[in-house]
């Protein structure tokens, strides 16, 4: 990988992180409100208001092990992963203290895979055609 494309990669993630971190603040009120138990239930809500459709999340493996795979295009959710090792938090990072040791994780919704374990429901025809009687009756 060049350096070009690893430190474009790096701004993405940071990016991401910030559009995170913003959309957690407005939700973390909530959970001190008692509204959700966490900001990743609040997360999900919000994800799912905006298309019902949306039943369930996994990660890019948990829809691949379900015999899954994720639509072309299609661009993750962003929720909270598990929390880091104190170690493991980088260097000189000047995000606030309560997200410093969140990483991102990216999700992807039941609407956004091709699942061939779900039969397609066509819309049955009707195949009771009229008896050759009634069609030749209907032509004199």
């Amino acid at each position: 990988m060049s350096k070009d494309t690893k430190e474009s990669r790096k701004a993405q993630y940071i990016e991401k992180r910030k559009t995170l971190i913003a959309l957690s603040q407005t939700i973390r009120l909530a959970v001190k409100e008692g509204v959700y138990e966490t900001v990743n239930e609040g997360l999900r809500e919000m994800y799912e208001e905006e298309n019902p459709e949306i039943e369930k999340f996994n990660t890019f493996n948990q829809w691949k092990e379900k015999d899954c795979t994720v639509k072309k295009g299609s661009k993750a959710f962003l929720f909270w992963g598990q929390p880091r090792k104190f170690e493991q938090v980088p260097e000189g990072s000047d995000e606030p203290a309560e997200f410093k040791y969140w990483p991102i994780c990216y999700l992807f919704a039941n609407t956004q895979v091709h699942n061939p374990n779900e039969a397609t429901t066509q819309p049955q025809q009707n195949h009771n055609p009229e008896p050759i009687e009634q069609f030749e009756d209907s032509l004199l």
